[in-house]
C-alpha cells in the first residue's frame, strides 16, 4: 500500500502542509527534500496516511534523516507558536532544528569533577524551597534577586532537586553563551556530562549531536540562548529564564516570539515551573508578580561577606577629556592594588559622529535615516544596514576635510593604553568578537584575572562574575535616554543597574563612577540608588496613563520597501481593514506614521500600533483579513505581537 506523507516547508505560505508519496520506513519528524513548485525544498513529515487524494502526488526526491529529527510535543508547540504569531507552520518547526555558522575554538567546562552546590542562606534557602513545592504543577515564579545576590545558587539547587527526585528534564535559558561563563562552569562542576549546550557559535555537527542528545534523552539539561527554548528536553519539569528583562529572547524574524511567551505554552503543555530571574525585571514581569498573578520571592544580599558596591556620580566636563579626573584616579587605584576594573561605553565605533563643517551637518548613511561612524583603519560604517565606505574616498568625494566628534569604544581603547601603559586591556563589542570564541576567551582571562581593564558596550553589562572586578565605570550614561521609545527609560536603568552589580562580587568591597551629562535625570538618580522598587513605582504610572504594557498588549504592523510610495500605500490599506472594527472601546490605535528610523538599508518604513486588553480579537482580525491581502512583491508585511523595538 502506498504510503502518503504531510510535508510542511520553510516558506512565508498561508497553506500548512502538502500531500506526497514517501518510501516505506519513513517517520513523522524526519526531513525529506521534494519539489514544491518546480523548485527543490526541504521538508518536514508532519503525518503518514494511505488516503490517496484525489490529484496527482509527486515523490520525494529522498529521505534525509535515518531518524526523527522533531518530536510530538515540538509539532504541537509549533502549530500554538504558528496561531500565536501568525507566522507560516513550515517556519515555526524550522526554527527548532539547529543550525549553526562558525566553529567554537574554545571548550568552557574542561577538567571539571562533580562538586556540590554551595549552602543557600537564609533568603536563598526560602525562593528555593517556595519554587520547590509548585515542582509538578504549571505554575511561575520571579526569583528578583539583587546584583550578586546568588541566584544561579538557587538554580543550581533546583536543577539538582529535579534531576535526583524524578525523570523530568531542565532547560535553561540565557542571552549570551559567552558572557555566562560562570554558571556554565558551574553547572559543569555540579552535573558533569548531563549538559546539552546550544548555540550558535558551535559546529553544525557539534550543535547537532547535543540536540540529538536531548531528543533520544540520553542528556536531561539544555542550556542555550533563545531559540533554545524550542531544545526537545524530554518529559520537561523546569525551565528557567536567567536575566529575563534581556532583549535577546525576543526574535526579530518571522515567526517573531519571545521565549519568555513559548516557555510559558511548554510549562502549561508539560506541567513544569517557570523560573524567571531577573535584579531588573521587566516592568510586566513584575507587575504579575507585584498583584500576586505569579510568584515573587526576593533576594535583597549578597551572600557571604560581599557587600552591593557603592556608586557615585560624575557630571562630564565640557573639555576634551576622555575620563573624568575622578574615575582616572580611581582606575589608577585599582591598578595599584592588583584589581580589575570594567568600563561600560555604550557606542561602538572610534568616533560615532563625522562632521562636515562645510553642510553644518552629520555625514548620513546613504541607505538609512541614520549617521556614518568612523571606525579604525579608515572605514566609515552604518550601524542600521552594515553600509561601509573608506573615510579617504568619502572625504575626496565631499571635498573636504571632515571631522570626527564623540568616543566609541576603539577611542577609548587607544586611550586607556596610552593613559595606563603597563595595563592588560580588553575590549568586548560587535567588532571584535566577529569570531564568538574571542568572547569566551576574553571572559575567561578576565574571570582568571589576567585582564586589568575590560571595556565595552552593553555586552559586558550582563551576568559576568569575575572576584577582583571592584570597579565599573560608566561612561556618558544618559546615550538612549532619548530614544522615541516608551521603554528607553527602563532599558537605561536597567543597563546602568545590572554593570554596576559587577563590582564588589566577592569580599572585596565594589565602587562604581557614573559620568553623565544628565546628572539629574530621575533615571539616572535611581540607577545611582539601585532602586528598582521606586523605578517601577514612578514607571507603572505613566506607563498606566498612556495605556502601555502591563496594561495593554501591543500589535506592531510595519511595512517595508525599497519603492516610498508602495510602503504608503500598504500600510494605509492595513489601516482601511482596520478603521471598520473601531472604535473598539479597549483598543487604542496609533498611525500609520513613518517609524522613528524612517529608512533601513535603502527600505522606507511605516507602521501602525495598537494598544489594546483584546489581543486575541485583532489576531483573528490580523489573521483573517490582514494576512491574505493580496500585495505587491516588492513590499514586506510584518506582523509583530508584544514588539520590544518600536523604531
Amino acid at each position: 500500500m502506498i504510503q502518503y506523507a504531510e510535508l510542511t516547508f520553510d516558506l512565508p505560505i498561508l497553506e500548512d502542509t502538502f500531500t506526497y508519496e514517501v518510501p516505506p520506513g519513513t517517520q513523522v519528524g524526519m526531513r525529506v527534500e521534494a519539489k514544491l513548485r518546480g523548485r527543490k525544498e526541504e521538508g518536514i513529515v508532519l503525518s503518514l496516511h494511505h488516503n490517496e487524494p484525489n490529484y496527482e502526488v509527486l515523490q520525494v526526491d529522498r529521505v534525509i534523516d535515518k531518524t526523527p529529527v522533531i518530536n510530538e510535543e515540538q509539532i504541537g508547540l509549533a502549530y500554538w507558536v504558528k496561531e500565536q504569531y501568525l507566522a507560516s507552520l513550515g517556519e515555526c518547526i524550522h526554527k527548532m532544528i539547529p543550525s549553526g555558522r562558525r566553529h567554537s575554538k574554545v571548550k568552557l567546562t574542561e577538567g571539571l569533577t562533580a562538586s556540590e552546590p554551595f549552602k543557600l542562606n537564609e533568603e536563598q534557602e526560602a525562593a528555593y524551597q517556595n519554587i520547590k513545592s509548585d515542582f509538578g504543577k504549571d505554575s511561575i515564579h520571579l526569583l528578583f534577586g539583587i546584583t550578586g545576590s546568588g541566584k544561579t545558587e538557587v538554580y543550581l539547587h533546583l536543577i539538582r532537586d529535579i534531576l535526583q527526585n524524578s525523570n523530568k528534564g531542565v532547560l535553561l535559558l540565557v542571552p549570551e553563551i559567552g558572557l555566562t561563563y560562570h554558571i556554565i562552569r558551574k553547572l559543569e562542576a555540579v552535573f558533569p556530562g548531563e549538559i546539552a549546550l546550544l548555540h550558535s557559535a558551535l559546529k553544525v555537527s557539534e550543535r547537532f549531536k547535543a540536540y540529538t542528545d536531548l531528543l533520544q534523552g540520553k542528556k536531561r539539561i539544555a542550556v542555550g540562548t533563545r531559540s533554545a527554548v524550542f531544545a526537545p528536553v524530554s518529559n520537561l519539569g523546569l525551565v528557567i529564564i536567567d536575566e529575563e528583562h534581556d532583549g535577546s529572547f525576543k526574535e526579530h524574524s518571522t515567526p517573531r516570539y519571545h521565549a519568555r511567551q513559548v516557555a510559558l505554552q511548554r510549562c502549561r503543555t508539560n506541567k513544569a515551573v517557570l523560573v524567571l530571574g531577573s535584579a531588573t525585571p521587566s516592568l510586566e514581569v513584575y507587575h504579575l508578580a507585584k498583584t500576586g498573578k505569579i510568584g515573587l520571592q526576593v533576594l535583597t544580599k549578597r551572600p557571604g561577606t560581599a557587600k552591593p558596591p557603592t556608586v557615585r556620580i560624575e557630571e562630564n566636563k565640557k573639555d576634551a577629556r576622555l575620563l573624568g579626573s575622578e574615575l582616572t584616579f580611581a582606575i589608577k587605584q585599582r591598578l595599584d592594588k592588583k584589581e580589575q576594573v570594567i568600563l561600560l561605553l555604550n557606542r561602538r565605533g572610534y568616533s560615532p559622529l563625522i562632521y562636515s563643517e562645510k553642510e553644518k551637518t552629520y555625514i548620513p548613511c546613504p541607505n538609512c535615516t541614520s549617521h556614518l561612524c568612523y571606525h579604525k583603519k579608515g572605514t566609515v560604517i552604518c550601524h542600521l544596514c552594515g553600509f561601509s565606505d573608506s573615510l579617504q574616498r568619502l572625504e575626496t568625494k565631499l571635498g573636504e576635510k571632515l571631522v570626527m566628534m564623540g568616543t566609541g569604544t576603539q577611542k577609548l581603547e587607544e586611550f586607556l593604553l596610552e593613559t595606563f601603559p603597563g595595563a592588560k586591556v580588553e575590549r568586548l563589542d560587535q567588532d571584535s568578537i566577529q569570531d564568538k570564541s574571542v568572547l569566551t576567551d576574553v571572559i575567561g582571562r578576565l574571570v582568571d584575572g589576567e585582564i586589568d581593564i575590560l571595556t565595552g558596550t552593553q555586552m559586558i553589562s550582563k551576568g559576568l562574575d569575575a572576584a577582583r572586578v571592584t570597579l565599573v565605570g560608566v561612561l556618558n550614561a544618559g546615550i538612549g535616554l532619548g530614544l522615541p521609545d516608551f521603554r528607553a527609560g527602563e532599558r537605561v536603568f536597567s543597563l546602568l543597574t545590572q554593570v554596576a552589580g559587577r563590582a564588589g562580587r566577592s569580599d572585596l568591597a565594589g565602587e562604581v563612577l557614573i559620568e553623565t551629562n544628565t546628572v539629574d535625570h530621575p533615571i539616572i538618580r535611581m540607577a545611582l540608588d539601585q532602586d528598582y522598587i521606586r523605578f517601577y513605582e514612578s514607571e507603572i504610572k505613566t506607563r498606566e496613563e498612556l495605556f502601555y504594557p502591563p496594561f495593554s498588549r501591543l500589535v506592531r504592523i510595519l511595512s517595508r520597501s525599497k519603492d516610498e510610495s508602495l510602503s504608503l500605500k500598504t500600510i494605509e490599506e492595513v489601516h482601511q481593514v482596520l478603521k471598520k472594527h473601531l472604535p473598539e472601546p479597549n483598543t487604542v490605535v496609533l498611525g500609520p506614521a513613518p517609524c522613528p528610523f524612517y529608512k533601513i538599508d535603502a527600505n522606507f518604513r511605516n507602521h501602525i500600533l495598537i494598544k489594546t486588553t483584546v489581543q486575541n480579537k485583532w489576531r483573528e482580525i490580523l489573521k483573517k483579513e490582514i494576512r491574505p491581502l493580496k500585495i505587491s512583491k516588492n513590499v514586506y508585511l510584518e506582523l509583530d505581537f508584544d514588539p520590544l523595538d518600536l523604531v
